[in-house]
């Protein structure tokens, strides 16, 4: 077990003070301008630390994203064009997980460079500017991808409310 891991999820958490009620609404919004004029759906997670189970067992970060990425049905959307922005306060990581449907259409690099421009911001201070401006680039990315037919609705196939917990 790493004793340096478990500390972290299991020490107080300040970082969730910047996700006021405001800080919320202002990230819920901006998810729904980024989901339009495309078939993407894009979820938020922001956790203040790993359950206490899975900093035992040394859960890896990605599996907790997977796990999230599941359990929100994010895989669930009509064109498999969901993706999930997962952030991990207590250990300071981020994870992005995409569907199979925009997955095969976005070099890893790209992605790369999404994490690594929020993690410069988080590392600034600039948590809600920072998780803002990844959403909207999330959101040209499906539009430059998968972008709506001129005849077809632009459903909300997810909730748009970041969860956190």
């Amino acid at each position: 077990m790493d004793q340096r891991r478990l500390w972290l999820n299991l020490k107080p958490c300040r970082s969730l003070r910047y996700f006021n009620a405001a800080a919320m609404a202002r990230l819920e919004a901006a998810i729904a301008a980024a989901e339009t004029g495309h078939r993407g759906e894009l979820r938020l997670v922001i956790e203040r630390r790993l359950p206490l189970a899975g900093a035992l067992r040394a859960q890896p970060v990605r599996d907790r994203a997977v796990q999230w990425f599941s359990d929100l049905h994010v895989w669930d959307t009509e064109h498999n064009t969901g993706v999930l922005l997962y952030l991990l306060l207590s250990e300071r990581r981020l994870e992005l997980v995409a569907d199979r449907g925009i997955a095969a259409a976005v070099p890893d690099a790209r992605w790369q460079a999404i994490c690594a421009d929020l993690i410069g911001a988080l590392a600034a201070g600039h948590y809600v500017d920072g998780i803002s401006h990844t959403i909207e680039q999330l959101g040209a990315l499906m539009a430059a991808h998968h972008p709506l037919d001129a005849q077809a609705p632009n459903r909300d196939e997810l909730p748009n409310q970041p969860v956190v917990r």
